[in-house]
């Protein structure tokens, strides 16, 4: 790590970056929405059921939801074929992919194809599956979403031998509704649509990030403050790091424990950083107009911040945060507190309904906070997703198999895989718990599950939510 950039972090207690500018699979803020997503997406690629189709606006997250999907498919063993220079198209294309599987191209797309399907024969009789991901496939021409066609025709009369991603901005889509090509699109199986965060997704993300980095409950953003961010970002994830990144120097004007993020600060770091559209654009002052970018540069070179433009915006802002109510302090200190004791992925965030949080009220295992009309709950989760993605046996879902069985919910036989029966009897489970019937282990259900398999006796004051939990997205 740069000296400076340590020694920036360093100061305000932090050890990592909470916002850096490239995709950080490390600390991924996982929703319902998108655990769903992803479970359903490996699962479509796993039982070889056609290809997936993965959009979003740029910054959204699509490049860190393939790590983590590409991390799940390669930890079973699947051969992964990764491409990101869309650029190149039709026979070029083509040996870029043969020599992502490690094969020779031939400079003869006839011979290459008839390579690659040997190829794949050969990890078929293996039982190995193969996977194709491209990146920015929005940039491919027809003539190559042609070539993706005909690679989706190599079968063996049983099975398709290779498995495809499609990852693009939403423009993808346009281009797969093409005539020419429906029969490319008529093969899509699974389509994962990633959207921005809405204002409530916003303050949990930072909090969230904020809380992995060691922050604690040093830093807290207020909830105005949230809500100028949402509007500054538009929800997007890449902004809101960019906008967050700027908000940071301003918090040295601020006494070490109890800094706080005001709408202000975000005002002025968005205005720095142009996240704000430009109808909300406002001059700043001259001031100000050293604000973030000269603080930033002065922390970089390791200078003290005695400068005489303290009462420039950005100071005034992070002076004028720093004021909050008590009451306001004690809520969002006991927040904080709840999600550093859950940091590091062991926890999940979870919207859920006022008649579930009530219902959740005194326990000691789970952190509640009221947002505007909403509730936000927060429970550590040791069944993950992770134990269903596996592709083969797994101890905890046996385990999950077991009790869904004594249920009367499950038939099948205690193989530890999470197959179609065990999805019919998740899903079962989730409709006598009024959850959505999905099938799929979102962080709702593992913890349900998680508390029959540590209590199997429930007794009759024990929480069941009969209400259904309000899914976010990220």
């Amino acid at each position: 790590m740069n000296p400076a950039l340590a020694r920036h972090l360093q100061t305000l207690g932090l050890e990592r970056a909470p916002f850096p500018p490239t995709p950080d699979a490390a600390a991924y803020f996982q929703t319902p929405q998108l655990e769903r997503e992803l479970v359903e997406a490996a699962h479509a690629l796993r039982t070889r059921a056609g290809f997936v189709l993965l959009t979003g606006e740029v910054g959204t997250g699509k490049s860190t939801f393939l790590r983590r999907l590409l991390h799940s498919l390669e930890s079973e063993g699947m051969a992964v074929s990764l491409v990101f220079n869309t650029f190149l198209q039709g026979a070029d294309l083509l040996a870029a992919v043969l020599r992502d599987f490690g094969l020779e191209p031939q400079s003869n797309p006839a011979a290459d194809i008839e390579r690659l399907n040997r190829f794949l024969v050969e990890r078929w009789q293996k039982q190995a599956t193969c996977v194709l991901v491209i990146d920015d496939a929005q940039n491919l021409t027809v003539e190559s979403l042609e070539l993706l066609r005909l690679l989706t025709g190599l079968e063996t009369g049983q099975e398709k031998l290779l498995q495809i991603v499609l990852s693009g901005q939403p423009e993808l889509r346009e281009a797969l509704d093409q005539p020419r090509i429906r029969q490319l699109t008529s093969r899509i199986c699974k389509h994962v649509r990633l959207e921005p965060m809405d204002a409530a997704q916003v303050g949990r993300y930072v909090a969230f990030r904020l809380a992995a980095s060691g922050a604690g409950e040093g830093i807290v953003l207020e909830p105005d403050a949230a809500a100028e961010l949402h509007r500054a970002s538009g929800g997007n994830p890449r902004r809101i790091h960019l906008v967050m990144d700027r908000c940071l120097y301003g918090l040295y004007a601020q006494p070490a424990g109890r800094r706080r993020i005001g709408a202000g600060l975000v005002r002025a770091a968005a205005a720095e950083a142009g996240a704000l559209p430009a109808h909300r654009r406002r001059p700043l002052p001259l001031a100000a107009a050293a604000s973030i970018g000269v603080v930033a540069c002065l922390v970089m070179a390791g200078l003290a911040l005695r400068s005489p433009d303290s009462h420039a915006e950005i100071a005034v802002a992070a002076a004028t945060t720093a004021a909050a109510a008590p009451a306001t302090d004690a809520i969002a200190a006991h927040w904080q507190a709840c999600l550093q004791r859950f940091a590091h992925g062991q926890a999940h965030l979870q919207p859920v309904s006022e008649a579930w949080a009530q219902r959740l009220q005194g326990r000691d295992d789970v952190c509640l906070r009221r947002e505007g009309d909403g509730w936000t709950a927060a429970w550590p989760v040791t069944l993950r997703a992770e134990h269903f993605l596996t592709g083969g046996q797994d101890a905890r879902v046996r385990e999950v198999q077991a009790l869904l069985l004594g249920d009367g919910l499950y038939d099948g036989e205690l193989d530890g895989r999470y197959g179609p029966r065990t999805r019919q009897a998740l899903a079962r489970f989730q409709a006598d718990q009024g959850l959505p019937a999905t099938g799929a282990p979102d962080p709702a259900t593992l913890w349900l599950l998680e508390l029959r398999l540590s209590a199997p006796v429930v007794s009759a004051s024990s929480p069941t939510p009969t209400e259904s939990t309000h899914h976010g997205h990220g």
